[in-house]
């Protein structure tokens, strides 16, 4: 139907909700590096030295993370990155949102899709998450997605016990870790990082003059979140698991050269996901048997965490990681909660690292 103002604004009001779904943009704070090497080399060196003076505070437009229609519209990009364009089971963007380019679909690697507003002013990159049976599917990126798993969110390559192999010869015996060994590992070419650092300088080089944000669900929330972090772009990533330790093994900015307030790095997620949470592991968990070491749990800039264990009685479960359930019984039907920076967490207390 073709509806004017005036039967939208009666419709809102007998019904009590709104037609239309919009991004709503605010002014928000970032950091940009003083020096540009990141563009060149995607990361910072061990011997570096980054101090406050390493980065130029700027103001930029950016999500507006109390609203809600603004996370539902981010949470729906993210499940429509799984798939290809209009797909069954496509969530419908209501109009506001095309789809500009889609990447990754020929290849056995990252995948997702280039949303961008009418007038191309704002293009936002959903990068997809992994593919794997635990989730309910799989898919041809499955292999290559579980290594970036365990490279990225595991305490030392996935060694988790002696029955495991790792996805690299970084440990050395019990539960002690060659540091600079870890670091290689992580900018190795199975991991998707630099793929995705193209992928962001060909959508910016393209639109020199537009906004261009990042999101992501899980694995590809964290590699969002580690591209936000390198060139301080607007990120929003939903149910991913902990990114600090990976964006430590990367050098890139971390407290106290910087505040995570002055970073717009947004991580939406909620308690029953095990996998947000950082619990998915050990041997009676649901990862542990299926070969993925989520070790991590801490997050980088401002987590946003909703609470259905405690408000609705969810239990905490992996089949609660999937985007569509928490679209549809969290996101769409509670208010947003605040988003605050993850305090007095630590990652891998038991490792040892030299």
């Amino acid at each position: 139907m073709d509806l004017e103002a005036a039967d939208v604004s009666l419709s809102e009001q007998l019904t009590g909700e709104s037609l239309t779904h919009r991004i709503k943009v605010r002014a928000t704070s970032t950091l940009k590096p003083r020096d540009q090497s990141p563009r060149n080399q995607g990361f910072r060196s061990a011997d570096t030295s980054i101090g406050p003076g390493s980065w130029m505070k700027e103001v930029i437009p950016g999500p507006d993370m109390e609203d809600k229609d603004t996370v539902l519209q981010f949470a729906k990009m993210n499940y429509n990155s799984y798939t290809e364009v209009a797909s069954p089971g496509w969530y419908d963007l209501e109009g506001h949102w095309t789809v500009n380019s889609t990447f990754g679909w020929e290849e056995d690697g990252i995948r997702g899709h280039v949303f961008a507003s009418a007038d191309n002013a704002t293009l936002i990159i959903a990068i997809k998450g992994t593919s794997a049976a635990i989730l309910g599917g799989g898919g041809g990126t499955s292999t290559r997605d579980k290594i970036n798993d365990n490279l990225l969110f595991s305490c030392c390559c996935a060694k988790v016990d002696r029955t495991w192999r790792g996805v690299c010869d970084c440990n050395t015996g019990g539960y002690q870790c060659d540091q600079r060994c870890v670091e290689d590992s992580v900018n190795s070419d199975d991991i998707y990082y630099g793929i995705a650092m193209a992928l962001l300088w060909t959508v910016q080089d393209a639109y020199p003059e537009a906004s261009v944000w990042l999101t992501g669900h899980s694995l590809g929330g964290g590699l969002a979140s580690l591209l936000g972090l390198t060139f301080g772009v607007p990120t929003v990533t939903f149910e991913m698991p902990g990114d600090r330790l990976a964006a430590q093994r990367l050098h890139l900015p971390m407290p106290p050269a910087i505040e995570w307030e002055d970073f717009p790095l947004y991580h939406v997620g909620h308690t029953a996901d095990p996998i947000f949470r950082g619990v998915c592991n050990g041997p009676s968990s649901t990862c542990y048997y299926s070969g993925f070491a989520m070790e991590s749990k801490c997050h980088t800039g401002r987590i946003c965490v909703y609470d259905p264990v405690k408000e609705d009685n969810w239990k905490v479960d992996i089949r609660t990681h999937r985007l569509f359930d928490t679209i549809e019984g969290v996101l769409k039907v509670k208010d947003v909660p605040p988003c605050q920076p993850e305090d007095d967490c630590k990652d891998c207390e038991l490792w040892t690292y030299s």
